[in-house]
């Protein structure tokens, strides 16, 4: 073990046995490269969510319609790719969003190798460990979730959850309702790798960058 990573797990230890601020075990884990669940007995689940995101390294928008959510999504893909056109499955709510009002092109298909960018729409997602769940279905290609270097996911306010009992809850509903996915997929930040030192490289299997946007009111300020 390396002197610095011996130093900074002394220093997570010594807050445990000194009970000192949550926080300070956080900086400490994060700098670590340690990414400790958000607290399920959290009264405010979206502030737990937004800060497992973060810990996460991904990011996070906000809107209260999915009219501006297509118009973050306009600003998003012209600023990273300096495109327009994106790739999404063919979920109904894709398929129904206001695409054409903020100009963006969507394909909907699998994403290839070629695409630099897609756009999912989770069933679910997770306070406690900041993970969206994805079903992966003829509507929605499991392909878009992994071949491209930018991943957007859209996520509802009704569809955050505290913790993976009330995940795991509502999937066996939907089980009984309209019957098991091909595929289930549990997204908890970009796809990353490290090395025997626990340096971090992201993108080495998957998107490179996963961007949230969360449509709510809740998430927006006064």
């Amino acid at each position: 073990m390396s002197e610095a990573r011996a130093d900074i797990l002394g220093r997570v230890r010594r807050a445990q046995r000194s009970k000192l601020q949550q926080h300070e075990i956080l900086e400490a884990l994060t700098e670590l490269g340690v990414a400790p669940p958000a607290p399920r007995d959290a009264e405010d689940i979206l502030e737990s969510f937004k800060l497992r995101l973060k810990l996460n390294h991904a990011s996070l928008e906000a809107c209260a319609t999915r009219a501006e959510a297509v118009q973050l999504i306009s600003h998003y893909v012209y600023q990273r790719c300096r495109t327009r056109k994106v790739v999404t499955g063919y979920d109904p709510r894709l398929a129904a969003m206001p695409w054409r009002d903020g100009g963006v092109l969507v394909r909907f298909d699998a994403a290839t190798a070629e695409d630099p960018l897609s756009i999912s729409y989770a069933k679910l997602a997770i306070a406690e460990s900041g993970s969206l769940i994805l079903f992966s279905n003829r509507s929605n290609p499991a392909a878009n979730n992994w071949l491209v270097q930018d991943h957007i996911i859209l996520l509802d306010q009704q569809d955050l959850v505290a913790d993976f009992e009330q995940a795991w809850e509502k999937i066996r509903e939907h089980q009984i309702e309209t019957g098991s996915p091909r595929g289930i997929s549990f997204i908890s930040g970009p796809s990353s790798t490290a090395d025997i030192k626990g340096h971090l490289v992201f993108g080495a299997h998957g998107p490179q960058r996963l961007h949230i946007i969360f449509i709510g009111p809740e998430a927006l300020p006064p």
